[in-house]
């Protein structure tokens, strides 16, 4: 199954490749294309004038418009939007046909996109009031703009169009520090000798900053909005009532136990013990759970915190239950709850149980705490640049790529200092960029993921207006594999140099598939059809907007394509003469066409999404459901190969189990290089029984009935415990929080 699956991924693999890749020959002007929304607006008018209708692909490959006194050639039976390019179109040196072809079909259909949603919603008479129409309209024609871009993109790709690569890498600059490491990386490069030398950067203004004097000129006004970084500024106050006498040794050596290595003071009074204390714990929520009542809130945060510190002053040998009572979170007001704590109790000891000096001014006795307490305080660098990267393809005009990136970074980050360089060390072209997070203006610059969309978009736009056939479209329109990170490439480079290195099975399968451009086989099985939808959404807006040719053609066939895998997969499709594909050698339908398999594929798809073990076995659990729901309604000829299916998605999810358990051992431990446990081995270790209905029940006497039940209450307990464990590490995990 594994392998018939490949091969399909491989098939429509090897299709995409020549049917994206179309080829066209030079035009005989020479002028390059312009953008894609003048080429847009150019067509709308033609059709407004009555010169509207299907651009029909005439002999020797000529385009013929009505309306239209002009015709152009366009080799290779492309037949899009003719006539001149207006004189003021931006040029590049290299700009030919195969840019501008590409761009003409994004317009042209850019220009046919006919919303249905926006149709109905017509037919329907409207949406409510007057304002309720115009607040749902600004929504819809959101959406609208998006579906169209997204079709438009699809038809320019199918042309021959390049994807736009955009990217936001990892650890950005935070310090002045780390600011001149970046600008020098991203202003020097190595020659042929290995030697280091400058490189041209460009300013905001398009300067070049060509010595050194005026990169630390650049970088000193660019460093002027920097902030600080941020503090751990959380504190708790705690009482804990102590069961009996004890000594201040032991009082002091236990309350140490208690806090770890978190800076407090404390005092004692009878049986109480008053405590200030440095935490990690976010005091914000703890402050206003107290303020609005313990009893009004379902948090129990301070529950747990309260737990966690008595049974760590009992582990030290002093009986005491805590009680949290205060916490705060500024700085301003940590200080004056330190300065109150001070003067509110008499013989306040630091951590090591001396006295704190000069208890009689609470004011200097608390900012000399505090100052001895900074540096133990745990910090967070603010984010105060980024680092961005512009991609092209090898054989673009760099000169176009950068100024598409300057005009990008012109319109997304007005008002924001930067610096562009081109890197030529590699094949594909690619320009660095530093910007900065807070123009002067005090306006933060973010990248969530519709941002991103938009500065893609935007990178797309730019790009085509600069004579670059380049569209903005999804992973998912080509169903290709997720993209690595810089450290899963790092990972795998050091593990294939060094053996002792290890890395997961998924961090090497994730780099291997995108450097090998394989397609996501389990993305087409899930999301096939919805893929095949939008490529044929696309055909059709293609034709009403007269684009005829190998760009048409190739559009259908990558729908087909999807569209003819999904059904393959699912046996959906008709049985062919060979059977084999959804059906038995006695080419009936086999259990591949069960109304079900759509549910399960949609579960099996999902099983990736799992990040710990418990949510793997709760996948599991869906899955196994599904399977059993099928196997009660499948014929008995149907049996014997739907139970080898059973098998093998089984091994496959337990060989996923056993690297998630893999994974998360590691982490407990530190990230060890130990050898990873064996998959099949790791298979029955922690793992939930699962009572195997397919083999047949024998009789049992007393005492193997006995001996089975308590094998299963054992294994039921077993598994408990891992879920419990489970649990308690991902609630670690989701606590751990960044200020």
């Amino acid at each position: 199954m594994s392998g018939r699956l490949a091969g399909y991924a491989a098939e429509i693999e090897r299709y995409l490749r020549g049917a994206a890749g179309v080829k066209h020959e030079e035009l005989d002007d020479d002028k390059s294309a312009t953008s894609a929304r003048r080429e847009a607006s150019e067509f709308q008018a033609m059709k407004r004038i009555g010169g509207g209708g299907r651009l029909r692909q005439g002999p020797a490959g000529s385009t013929l418009g009505a309306g239209r006194s002009a015709t152009r050639s366009w080799p290779g039976g492309t037949g899009v939007v003719g006539g001149s390019v207006p004189s003021g179109a931006p040029k590049s040196a290299t700009a030919a046909a195969t840019s501008s072809a590409p761009i003409m079909v994004y317009g042209a259909t850019l220009a046919g996109f006919r919303p249905e949603e926006e149709e109905d919603w017509k037919r329907r008479g409207g949406g409510g009031g007057r304002g309720a129409g115009r607040a749902s309209g600004t929504g819809r024609a959101a959406l609208v703009a998006y579906q169209a871009r997204a079709v438009a993109a699809r038809a320019g790709y199918a042309a021959g169009a390049q994807p736009a690569v955009f990217k936001v890498m990892p650890n950005p600059p935070s310090t002045r520090e780390a600011g001149a490491r970046l600008l020098n990386y991203i202003g020097k490069r190595e020659d042929e000798k290995g030697e280091k030398h400058d490189i041209e950067i460009f300013d905001e203004d398009g300067q070049v900053l060509a010595t050194g004097g005026a990169r630390k000129a650049f970088l000193e006004t660019f460093c002027e909005t920097f902030e600080l970084p941020l503090e751990n500024t959380n504190f708790i106050e705690v009482r804990f009532d102590l069961a009996g006498e004890v000594t201040d040794a032991a009082l002091s050596e236990a309350l140490n136990k208690a806090f770890g290595a978190k800076p407090f003071i404390y005092a004692q009074d009878g049986q109480a013990v008053e405590v200030y204390a440095h935490t990690d714990e976010r005091a914000g929520p703890l402050a206003r759970v107290l303020a609005g009542g313990r009893e009004n809130s379902r948090s129990k945060a301070l529950d747990k915190i309260e737990a966690r510190l008595s049974e760590a002053m009992g582990a030290a040998g002093v009986v005491a239950k805590a009680e949290v009572t205060a916490a705060v979170s500024r700085e301003l007001k940590a200080k004056y709850f330190l300065q109150k704590f001070i003067r509110t109790h008499s013989q306040v000891r630091h951590a090591n149980g001396e006295p704190v000096p000069g208890a009689k001014n609470a004011t200097k006795a608390a900012a000399s705490v505090y100052e001895q307490w900074r540096p133990q305080f745990s910090g967070r660098e603010r984010r105060n640049a980024y680092h961005l990267l512009f991609s092209a393809k090898a054989g673009t005009d760099a000169n176009a790529v950068m100024a598409a990136a300057r005009a990008v970074m012109e319109e997304r980050a007005p008002g924001y200092k930067f610096v562009l360089a081109h890197h030529k060390d590699t094949k594909h072209v690619h320009i660095h960029a530093m910007v900065q997070a807070r123009s002067a203006d005090g306006e933060r610059l973010k990248f969530y993921k519709p941002d991103l969309v938009a500065w893609r978009e935007t990178f797309a736009e730019k790009a085509r207006e600069n004579g670059i056939a380049m569209v903005a479209t999804r992973r998912m329109d080509h169903a290709m594999t997720r993209p690595f990170t810089k450290e899963h490439a790092g990972a795998y480079s050091r593990a294939q140099s060094d053996p002792r290195y290890q890395v997961s099975a998924r961090t090497i399968e994730r780099v291997e598939a995108k450097r090998q451009r394989r397609l996501d086989g389990q993305s087409l099985v899930v999301n096939g059809d919805a893929i095949a939808a939008a490529w044929q959404r696309t055909v059709t807006t293609m034709r009403t907007a007269g684009v005829v040719g190998q760009a048409l053609t190739a559009a259908e066939s990558i729908g087909n394509n999807f569209l003819q895998f999904r059904r393959d997969r699912t046996g959906e499709g008709q049985p062919g003469p060979a059977a084999g594909r959804g059906a038995d050698q006695s080419g009936q339908k086999s259990f591949l066409s069960h109304p079900g398999m759509r549910e399960l594929n949609a579960l099996i798809g999902d099983l990736n999404m799992a990040q710990t073990p418990l949510e793997m076995r709760r996948q599991m659990a869906r899955v196994n459901q599904a399977l059993d729901n099928m196997r009660e309604t499948l014929p008995p000829a149907h049996q014997g190969q739907f139970e080898q299916y059973r098998d093998e998605v089984n091994d496959k999810m337990h060989d996923r189990l056993a690297r998630l358990q893999f994974e998360r051992q590691q982490q407990r431990r530190g990230g060890g290089s130990g050898e990873p446990i064996p998959e099949r081995e790791a298979r029955g270790r922690d793992l939930p029984s699962r009572a195997d209905s397919r083999q047949p029940e024998q009789p049992r006497t007393g005492t193997e009935q006995e001996m089975t039940a308590k094998q299963k209450d054992a294994n039921k307990q077993k598994a408990q415990q891992a879920e419990e464990q489970d649990r308690k590490t991902q609630r670690s995990n989701d606590n751990d929080y960044e200020r």
